[in-house]
Formats: structure tokens, C-alpha cells, sequence
């Protein structure tokens, strides 16, 4: 199972994550909305840090084509992880980064969700399956309804289908075993506040995903 631990804002922690084994680590950009979000100098540095064997993605809620090429061009992420997007923007970013993979965010609220990221992973690398939230990003912290989710897995096979929305340490196996994702995403379920994150709830959700059998 495939780990990403996202919103990271410290050095240690991007050290941390990487050492106890997750696949990808996310940085917010370009989301003045988000407590997470980062400056891009700041993101840079950060990004330095990760390893080579695990992914950079730059997580962000930018839907303007100019925003979007100066954070590519800035950051040299592994991939970017749209929360705001049309096909136009998608177009430019995938002529502009033919290597960069491309992850879009799909909320979770109904079957016509479910019909939206069906039509969404045509033109993606993976899916994220996240709980709706008022700001149009993650990091909620809450829980959607899984069986939609299993449902879109079940339609978009095997195109990568990534769960993330309220997942900790205590219910990511249960989530795993139900929906059977690529891989999980978490944020707040591995925080003590926005942007700090516990390095115990860190190390115990990585194990704890890494574990889980389906």
C-alpha cells in the first residue's frame, strides 16, 4: 500500500516521513485559503529534503494557468495534485511537463460525484477521492461515505484511485480492506494542529497502511 503524507511544514517532519517509509509527501502551494499553505521559497527548500526514492507533489487549489506554470517551473515536483482544473489548464500543464504526473481531486458527496471522477480519470495519472470541504481543498479531517468511493474504484480499475478524507491510524485498514485503493493520503489525522505533524501518529499510520491485506 502506497502512503502519502500531506501539508507538511517543517523540516524534521519531511525527514521523518520519508525515513518511516511513505512513497509521496505533499506540499500546499498557491492556496492562500489553506493553514497549510506554503510560499514557494519555502516549498523549494522543502522539497530539497525529500529523498529520490519517494515522490514530491505539489498539492494545490490554484485554478489560473499562470499560477499553475510558475509553481511546475519553480518546484520540479514528481507531480502536481489539482484541486480546481479544466480541461484547457490540463491541456497547457501536461504540453508544458510531459513527465509530470498529474493527480486530480475528486469530493465524495453523491453518485453524480462518482460520474464526475469516472470521467476525470480519462485525463488523469490517479484520483483522489477527498471529503467536499467549504474551502474546495483537503485536510478536512472527516470521513466521506466509502462505498461511493469503493463504487468509483470498482468503475476507474485499474487506474489509480487514491483515499484520502479523515483517515488516522485507528481506521485506515478498515478503510483499505473496504475500498482497496492504490494508496492512502492523510493530513490532519497524523497532526496535533495544521501544519505540525505528530511524529508517532506519523510512524503508526504508515505501519499500520503498510500492513493492511486485501
Amino acid at each position: 500500500m502506497r502512503v502519502k503524507i500531506c501539508g507538511l511544514m517543517r523540516p524534521n517532519d519531511v525527514d521523518f516521513a520519508a525515513k518511516q517509509g511513505a512513497d509521496a509527501i505533499g506540499f500546499v502551494v498557491g492556496t492562500p485559503i489553506s493553514r497549510r499553505n506554503l510560499q514557494l521559497d519555502k516549498a523549494k527548500r522543502l522539497i530539497k529534503r525529500v529523498p529520490i526514492f519517494t515522490a514530491s507533489v505539489a498539492v494545490t487549489a490554484a485554478a489560473d494557468l499562470r499560477s499553475l506554470q510558475k509553481i511546475t517551473k519553480r518546484l520540479h515536483t514528481d507531480a502536481l495534485q489539482l484541486h480546481r482544473y479544466n480541461n484547457q489548464i490540463i491541456n497547457a500543464i501536461r504540453k508544458a511537463n510531459p513527465e509530470l504526473s498529474l493527480i486530480i481531486a475528486t469530493p465524495i458527496r453523491n453518485m453524480e460525484s462518482i460520474s464526475t471522477a469516472e470521467s476525470t480519470s480519462k485525463f488523469s495519472d490517479a484520483i483522489i477521492a477527498e471529503t467536499p470541504s467549504e474551502l474546495g481543498t483537503g485536510g478536512t479531517g472527516r470521513t466521506h461515505d466509502w462505498t461511493l468511493t469503493s463504487l468509483l474504484r470498482t468503475k476507474i480499475h485499474p487506474h489509480p484511485l487514491i483515499l484520502a478524507g479523515g483517515l488516522t491510524a485507528s481506521n485506515v485498514k478498515h478503510a483499505i480492506q473496504l475500498v482497496k485503493p492504490y494508496g492512502v493520503d492523510v493530513s490532519s489525522g497524523v497532526e496535533n494542529k495544521s501544519g505540525v505533524k505528530d511524529h508517532r501518529k506519523m510512524k503508526e499510520f504508515i505501519h499500520m497502511a503498510k500492513e493492511a491485506e486485501y
